[in-house]
Parts: C-alpha cells; structure tokens; sequence
C-alpha cells in the first residue's frame, strides 16, 4: 500500500498539465486548459501528500485561490477518487 500511495503522490507532484486534463477525463472531473496548467505549476516539486488530509486541504486551498471553488471542489473529488481505495 505504501508504494502506490508513494507512486500516486510522486505523479501528483510532477504533473504535467495534459496529464492533469487526461486523469480530469477519466474522473468525469471538468477542467480547462489555463486551469491544469496553473493547477499543474501549483503542484510542481510541493512534495504533497495527498492522503494526508490536512496537506490535501491546503493545498485545495491553494488551488481556490488559483482556479476557483469550484475548480477545487472538482479536484477534491479527483484526489477523493484517488486515495479513496487506500
């Protein structure tokens, strides 16, 4: 369980803006093009681990403050759908 959480979290952080868009898709999660790129520039090189939930908060936080509320309540559900199995 350790390794894929450690695999999740390492794709998080170096995301590029296309995958972002890609994993959105696959998530049914609606995201635009300028959205993944500041989302994806936010995440670059953080080291955030997504299953810890407060560094998941803020940085849901964070991304509020870049691509809006509902962009992030968006993003939760992704990381929700994400960690949801561990």
């Amino acid at each position: 369980m350790k390794l894929f959480e450690m695999m999740v979290n390492h794709k998080i952080n170096n995301i590029r803006p296309d995958e972002l868009l890609s994993l959105a898709r696959q998530h049914q999660v609606s995201l635009t093009q300028k959205q993944a790129q500041d989302i994806s520039a936010l995440l670059k090189g953080k080291n955030i681990n997504i299953f810890d939930i407060r560094q998941r908060q803020n940085v849901l936080g964070q991304i509020t403050n870049v691509a809006g509320a509902s962009t992030a309540r968006e993003i939760e559900t992704l990381f929700n759908n994400l960690t949801s199995n561990f």
